[in-house]
């Protein structure tokens, strides 16, 4: 569809009420941003053949009319500019690597923090706008205690990140009503005191489904007149900062956790040097972020194969693919082997692992073994020191209570371990035994899971 073409539609249906709408495609070649233009709310659009920016008031598709985002729609600070910095910006290519530079930039001097979380911290940021072109992504987690310089990591994220709501504890409501049932990746959040999700277990399920794309959760809207199926789009990055970290082991796997102890960063966010200065800078970085979004809308970027696998290349590839064939690219890589590893580790010392590793001796000799048996195994092991409260109970010092219970759930949800039960005469007794099998490609998968490997 041709500007002119736009232009005569939007006459025509100029008394139809529009709906407010944050961004998106019209048809295969238009794309738009809603911004304010010189006070005036716009949408900014871009033809993905021509490469043609130009300002539309309204947006006219065979879904129906719609009108760019009030300022008080927003939920966070507007994207504002002048038409002469529109005509700047879009008058040059902006590079990936400026910009990447440009928000680092901005992260060094509002956290004293090592450069490895610097980068990270600074790739997530740019990587917001890009989730047009991503499949997956990883949730920074920055957790501290008081004074540690967690919340200015958030409070930046929030000033930069592609239209990014900034709250503490947002409900479940808030949430499906920022991102909305328009567009996926229609903003981002930023969310302090996250710990206490802990004992929200929809919401964190929400979360640790919502990190791939094409994630939706279904609701039933009731009318005036009747009821009708909506579906909340919520994939996007969150970045989150609490004292503690939820314990949900699936929303730890999405979680990339940056430890805080403190420091002076160069200026503080929160009592700038010049706040005017800092003002106008946070608006400029994040404006060029937008126009170099909106020139690289329809191509994103180069995806690159970077030798990761499952979990790892779902919550880092694309990542890596924004740093590659920039300055940046080993930093980058650096610092994902470092969050790789630290992820890694996490596993290997995690309940299920610690089992395994005791079990694995006793499974290489025999692929059947009596629960009790297993059960002594276990609780005696050096591997993991506690004390045995009762028949069924086990006191570790690393993980508090195991139950016999929980050890047979994790044999047969964790390992797909097969429960034998069988009669045997014990002592002139007839006596129930159970135990259970285990397959031998299951534990090669399993060892590799939990990288134990033999001596």
């Amino acid at each position: 569809m041709s500007e002119k073409d736009i232009t005569k539609k939007q006459k025509n249906q100029s008394r139809t009420k529009a709906k407010p709408k944050t961004k998106g495609w019209a048809g295969k070649e238009l794309y738009v941003e809603s911004i304010i233009v010189d006070s005036k709310p716009e949408f900014l659009a871009v033809n993905t053949t021509t490469g043609k920016k130009f300002i539309m008031h309204r947006l006219c598709t065979h879904e129906g009319t719609f009108r760019p985002l009030e300022r008080h729609e927003c939920g966070y600070p507007p994207y504002e500019f002048s038409q002469e910095e529109i005509d700047r910006l879009c008058s040059r290519e902006i590079s990936k690597e400026e910009v990447i530079e440009d928000t680092l930039e901005m992260v060094q001097r509002y956290n004293a923090i090592p450069y490895r979380d610097q980068t990270l911290i600074a790739g997530d940021i740019v990587l917001s706008y890009c989730l047009e072109w991503v499949s997956t992504v990883h949730f920074p987690y920055v957790v501290g205690e008081t004074e540690s310089g967690k919340s200015s990591v958030i409070i930046l994220a929030g000033a930069i990140a592609y239209r990014c709501m900034n709250a503490g504890q947002m409900s479940i409501a808030n949430i499906y009503n920022f991102l909305g049932t328009d567009e996926e990746g229609a903003g981002n959040i930023c969310e302090d005191e996250a710990e206490k999700m802990e004992h929200d277990s929809e919401k964190i399920r929400i979360y640790k489904n919502s990190y791939s794309k094409g994630y939706v959760i279904p609701k039933i809207i009731m009318t005036n007149r009747d009821k009708k199926q909506v579906y909340y789009k919520t994939f996007c990055i969150k970045f989150l900062a609490g004292e503690g970290i939820p314990q949900d082991k699936g929303f730890r796997e999405r979680l990339v956790v940056i430890y805080m102890i403190g420091g002076a960063p160069k200026d503080n966010i929160k009592r700038p040097k010049d706040p005017e200065w800092k003002k106008e800078h946070i608006r400029s970085v994040r404006n060029k972020l937008l126009i170099w979004k909106l020139q690289n809308i329809g191509k994103g970027f180069e995806r690159i194969d970077s030798g990761l696998a499952g979990r790892d290349q779902e919550l880092f590839e694309d990542l890596l693919s924004l740093f590659h064939a920039t300055k940046y690219e080993k930093d980058a890589k650096d610092t994902i082997d470092y969050y790789a590893e630290q992820r890694h580790q996490a596993i290997r010392d995690s309940l299920e692992a610690t089992i395994f590793r005791i079990l694995k001796p006793h499974l290489d000799e025999e692929k059947e073994i009596d629960f009790r048996r297993m059960w002594k195994i276990i609780t005696t092991s050096d591997e993991l020191p506690g004390e045995e409260y009762s028949e069924k109970t086990f006191y570790s010092d690393q993980f508090g209570k195991i139950t016999q219970d929980c050890l047979a759930k994790i044999l047969l949800f964790k390992f797909h371990a097969k429960r034998r039960k069988r009669y045997e005469t014990i002592e002139g007794k007839r006596r129930k035994i159970t135990s259970y099998v285990f397959d031998e490609e299951k534990i090669e998968i399993l060892a590799q899971k939990y990288r134990i490997y033999d001596p």
